[in-house]
């Protein structure tokens, strides 16, 4: 069988064991596995690479993606997906793997809809979490250690120079999972999240409070990413308490690096079910992880949204 894969929207640690692993045990069972590079533009641009396990053997600790990622918008077009569907056809490729988020899927979606023959099997590859049905995605367990050391870091010269004020942003988009997390592990005072909207005059306010308890030598604030306020909170609150506040933009770093053991050990379990799927039959599926096992979901099911345990903080 031919075998297609690509990794797909923004990259995440584990794609790349991810793909390692697919293309091995694909291959120990006579399949062919053909690598396109950057998404769904490498389909329609028909830039592949057919990959063996000798091609993969170091992918297992690499961050990002070796096959690259991208994003297609135009996807929704359904010339754009007749022609992914002809170049793939051209190929002779009877299955598709995608590696990515929400968007991704829904792509994957649109192509099976399109030509039911195609087998398209995903799998959740993005560091937010936020794919509906599985407790676990590819890349989270890295960025998150990455947030941990990140503010670690800066706690030591923050405990170090008492009576400073720390303001970081992290990834996350909307779901806000990261900010709300170093909270509850105790790296940060509060956070602040898209929903529910905190003003900067409530943050000036948080801020002050904090300052003033006897047990707090400094205050850190972690800020979800699409609040796009941290700056101006920042200006404010040294307008306000006269104080001196440092803004730290954890950015892109948080999806780099080497995966950590957890998101190796998913990304095998991932490939594994994926390739499963495939050799079974099953089609437009993606896998989940849940209450301890890896499970499958119809690829429609994507389009519903992840409910998080908010921890109180509505």
């Amino acid at each position: 069988m031919n075998i297609a894969v690509i990794t797909s929207g923004g990259d995440s640690p584990g794609m790349n064991p991810c793909v390692g692993r697919i293309v091995t045990e694909a291959s120990a069972k006579g399949h062919r596995v053909f690598g396109y590079r950057r998404g769904y533009c490498g389909i329609l641009e028909k830039d592949f690479t057919t990959l063996v396990p000798a091609d993969v053997e170091s992918w297992y600790k690499l961050g990002g993606t070796m096959l690259k990622t991208g994003r297609l918008p135009s996807l929704v077009e359904k010339t754009i997906q007749q022609q992914i569907l002809s170049n793939l056809e051209e190929q002779k490729i009877e299955a598709l793997i995608v590696i990515g988020g929400d968007g991704s899927f829904r792509g994957a979606l649109d192509l099976s809809r399109l030509n039911p023959r195609l087998n398209v099997t995903g799998i959740p590859g993005t560091i937010d979490n936020n794919i509906f049905g599985s407790t676990y995605t590819l890349g989270h367990d890295t960025a998150l250690n990455k947030l941990v050391n990140y503010i670690d870091d800066i706690s030591d010269t923050a405990m170090s120079l008492p009576g400073r004020v720390f303001f970081v942003e992290t990834l996350g988009a909307f779901e806000s999972y990261f900010p709300k997390a170093a909270v509850l592990m105790g790296m940060a005072d509060f956070c602040v999240l898209c929903e529910p909207h905190t003003t900067n005059e409530e943050i000036v306010g948080k801020v002050a409070a904090f300052r003033e308890r006897a047990e707090r030598s400094y205050v850190l604030a972690t800020f979800a990413e699409e609040t796009k306020q941290m700056f101006e909170a920042a200006e404010l609150t040294r307008e306000k308490l006269k104080v001196n506040v440092k803004c730290n933009l954890l950015g892109f770093q948080q999806r780099g690096g080497s995966p950590t053991a957890c998101d190796r050990m998913h990304a095998a379990g991932f490939a594994r079910y994926a390739l499963a799927a495939i050799e079974g039959g099953l089609s437009r599926k993606y896998v989940v992880y849940s209450n301890g096992i890896y499970d499958y979901r119809d690829l429609g099911d994507v389009r519903q949204k992840k409910i998080f345990d908010n921890y109180g903080f509505d």
